[in-house]
């Protein structure tokens, strides 16, 4: 029987990835660096900025200026607040959901207070915030998952896990939990859920009527 839910934030409940992808194409094209929104998506999903930017400057020989941090920080408060927005569906899932959920993230607590602060989500989230910060290690690790299931006193098979990204579903597993694979974002490419597949997920959803469906299945919704 399911007594919680762990969604993860970026990618799965808000439709931020694509804000931060181009945010940062932006800055490193200063740099000389070109990729595409689609290639970028597909090399780097779900990691940390700075080991994003180790993989590029060791790669593509790209120096990433002093000041990168704090402008990539501007121009995601920027980009947010213009267009961010809930995933498709994903409002009505999780506002209607009978089982208690939690968000389990690589991000700071704080941005994803803010996040779902601005799609209007902040008040249905009955559980707690789980960090990377809070943790030694972030996805890929379970860390951050383990921490969740010891602090909600929760067994894994208690548990089903919203994720978006290879990193996420790889970190996940590791914990031992079942994993739902999820498409509906706007950076999410052809052959994604191959790659979820791969890392072991137990379940795709493309959208959140999939998702709801599954989740309906589950005696959740």
């Amino acid at each position: 029987m399911l007594k919680h839910i762990l969604f993860d934030n970026d990618g799965t409940l808000v439709d931020s990835e694509i804000i931060a992808v181009r945010a940062s194409l932006s800055l490193l094209g200063e740099s000389g660096f070109r990729m595409s929104e689609a290639e970028y998506s597909r090399r780097f999903p779900g990691l940390l900025e700075r080991d994003i930017l180790d993989i590029i400057s060791r790669e593509y020989g790209i120096r990433i200026p002093d000041d990168y941090f704090n402008r990539l920080r501007t121009l995601h408060v920027e980009g947010f607040k213009r267009e961010l927005r809930a995933i498709a569906g994903m409002p009505t899932i999780f506002k209607n959901l009978k089982t208690p959920k939690s968000v389990v993230s690589n991000g700071s607590a704080g941005h994803v207070d803010r996040c779902l602060r601005h799609v209007r989500l902040r008040h249905a989230l009955d559980g707690s915030i789980f960090s990377a910060e809070q943790v030694e290690r972030p996805k890929p690790h379970p860390d951050v998952f383990e921490l969740a299931l010891e602090t909600l006193r929760l067994k894994p098979q208690e548990t089903l896990v919203v994720e978006d990204s290879p990193t996420g579903v790889t970190a996940a597993k590791k914990a031992g939990l079942r994993v739902v694979g999820f498409l509906g974002a706007a950076h999410i490419f052809d052959g994604h859920d191959e790659k979820l597949l791969e890392c072991g997920a137990d379940h795709i959803a493309a959208d959140a009527k999939e998702l709801t469906s599954l989740f309906e299945q589950y005696g959740v919704l």
